[in-house]
């Protein structure tokens, strides 16, 4: 037997050693959330790798990301570079060449990068690549469901019709649609923000954006060169919609100047359904996703070759990074559909058509193909609970039919949440809004309130609904007339507007708005200012310094990087011109990064601060 003798080290410099090993482990930080996910299939070729950790990245972790190894099956070990995301937790290694369709990557992260206690993942990149957008033939095909015959709007005793006056009618372009308003009572207030579309050539329409009166009088109107789709005002009171030509989600200022624009990253196209700007400044975002599926392993029959069209939902930073990322293949089967053809030789299983940012910062959205609400973590990306159809964890309280092939997903200020049931699949058709009061705990969904029209509207495509500040709701019926319908909580009508048969709006809401165009606002738009607070980092306070450019109402708000609101500094006060300082007190705050967001009247602007202790 032999015995190696090691010469005797003094006692100080074990305990250094000791304790450098010790402050080193400490100091590593594990991932909570990574895209791609393990094991994931139909990778885009051109995507970001993201890591999210469980606190701030610092010099350790950014430094251990020069051993990230890479590595395609195909196309051998990619360099790329990695930058940190404005949420100061996540890292992204973006590719400096796409990957290899078909092939397989393996990921080897660095020590201290464990996720899920593995150091080490694959996935597969997709052989397909997103060359048209499917959004739109997919909502053409909404329009194939049976529909029964719809009736043109009268205009009689207790009905307004169209009460634009014969000047105004006269000034407007003369391919601007007809408008027909009924109904005409109190309502909401704000103004109508809508735009028209059609799905026949043989139905004359020329597509424009507007934002109409209560009589139907546009305050603003721009023809444009193609189809939009979800003409609305943004929390930050930038005006965004989608433009079907351009593929991609455009904001305009109070001004109706574009001043920028949202696509999804990672290599998918944008589709058209929603955009929601967050509070601090991320923008949630989704794509349709159409692969190549051998589906005779999934059912009995199926197509060999068969074109299956996913869900992907984004979260864009201020600087456009793909910061989270959830992916349908990892958490759908294409057998959830509730009611597509299996055989078919394309399959849009998912048809996600809604996002809400939910109040403790988790994700609902809204898939209509699997008469389904689901609740994302938006930390890890795993699935919180599952609302109707063939994964259905709640007990329908008061609602014996539930809803089917619904859209537009919100959650109200009073905890419960609203939607728009088509009604595809209810017998006789019939569309509806509705509200559930959720107990997500005990999974139960208790029907609160409904609006069914009668007799019954059915819009078996698109729609929405919008519960207004005063109480009423404001419903859009998709691909029906009338397209729009405002009701009191007791169901009364308050005002009805419709387009010409075949002429729709994708969806219809009514906002607050008043624009700048000519104010000194629109003259002097770079003289409205938020600074950067000071100190920054800072501990316990700072201060932060605005400058007003003309009389109005404002309101600055903290908000973590989740998009929680933490505290209000101001909330809706009146200020004349001029510069302003706050003060920001941290105390009660934990250390980390956060977002103040200055808002005023069509202006808001956010920026970040670091709060350390």
């Amino acid at each position: 037997m032999h015995f190696r003798i090691f010469p005797r080290l003094p006692l100080s410099l074990i305990l250094a050693v000791f304790t450098t090993l010790s402050g080193f482990a400490a100091n590593q930080q594990n991932i909570i959330y990574q895209s791609p996910t393990a094991g994931a299939r139909y990778v885009n070729p051109y995507e970001t790798l993201s890591f999210r950790f469980n606190g701030n990245v610092g010099p350790a972790e950014r430094s251990a990301s020069a051993a990230l190894d890479v590595r395609g099956s195909l196309s051998g070990k990619h360099d790329g570079r990695v930058a940190a995301a404005d949420d100061g937790r996540t890292l992204l290694f973006t590719p400096s060449l796409p990957f290899t369709p078909g092939e397989l990557v393996k990921v080897t992260l660095p020590d201290g990068w464990a996720h899920n206690m593995t150091t080490s993942f694959s996935f597969s990149v997709s052989t397909v690549r997103q060359v048209s957008p499917a959004g739109a033939t997919l909502l053409r095909n909404e329009l194939s469901q049976e529909e029964p015959r719809r009736k043109e709007p009268t205009v009689g005793p207790g009905n307004v019709g169209n009460r634009m006056t014969q000047s105004v009618l006269d000034s407007l372009p003369l391919d601007f649609p007809l408008i027909r308003i009924s109904n005409y009572d109190s309502t909401s207030e704000g103004q109508i923000f809508i735009s028209n579309l059609t799905f026949l050539s043989s139905i004359p329409n020329t597509p424009y954006l507007a934002i109409l009166e209560n009589d139907g009088t546009p305050i603003f109107y721009r023809k444009m060169p193609s189809f939009c789709f979800d003409f609305k005002m943004q929390p930050n009171g930038l005006l965004t919609y989608y433009e079907l030509g351009a593929q991609r989600f455009y904001a305009l200022d109070s001004t109706y100047a574009v001043v920028d624009s949202f696509a999804c990253g990672n290599g998918y196209l944008t589709d058209l359904h929603e955009l929601r700007i967050l509070d601090n400044g991320h923008a949630l975002i989704m794509s349709y996703d159409s692969q190549k599926v051998d589906m005779r392993t999934v059912v009995a029959g199926g197509d060999s070759s068969a074109t299956v069209v996913g869900l992907i939902i984004q979260e864009l930073d201020l600087n456009k990074n793909v910061v989270f990322q959830w992916r349908s293949w990892d958490h759908f089967q294409i057998t959830d559909a509730t009611h597509e053809n299996l055989l078919a030789h394309t399959i849009d299983y998912v048809h996600g058509n809604a996002i809400e940012l939910d109040t403790d910062g988790n994700i609902l959205i809204s898939s209509r193909h699997m008469d389904e609400i689901t609740k994302i973590d938006r930390t890890t990306g795993n699935i919180l609970w599952r609302l109707g159809g063939k994964n259905n964890q709640f007990t329908f309280l008061n609602d014996s039919i539930g809803f089917s092939h619904q859209h537009a997903i919100r959650r109200l200020p009073n905890g419960s949440i609203i939607l728009f049931d088509n009604g595809n699949f209810h017998s006789p058709h019939f569309s509806r809004a509705i509200e559930y009061q959720l107990d997500e705990t005990q999974k139960t969904a208790n029907l609160v309130w409904q609006y069914r029209n009668s007799p019954d509207n059915f819009g078996g495509a698109m729609g929405y609904a919008q519960r207004l500040d005063n109480g009423n709701t404001l419903i859009g019926w998709g691909s029906s007339n009338p397209s729009l319908t405002e009701v009191k909580s007791d169901g009364t009508k308050v005002l009805e507007l419709s387009y010409d048969s075949g002429i729709y709006s994708y969806r219809a809401y009514r906002f607050p708005w008043k624009s700048h165009t000519g104010s000194p606002a629109a003259q002097n738009r770079a003289t409205y200012h938020l600074s950067q607070n000071y100190p920054n980092p800072f501990n316990n306070s700072t201060n932060i310094l605005i400058d007003v450019p003309y009389e109005s109402t404002i309101s600055l708000k903290i908000y973590d990087e989740l998009g929680r609101k933490v505290q209000t500094i101001a909330d809706g006060i009146r200020k004349n011109k001029g510069e302003y300082f706050f003060s920001v007190d941290g105390a009660t705050l934990s250390s980390g990064i956060y977002f103040y967001r200055l808002q005023g009247e069509g202006f808001s602007q956010t920026r970040k601060m670091l709060l350390t202790k």
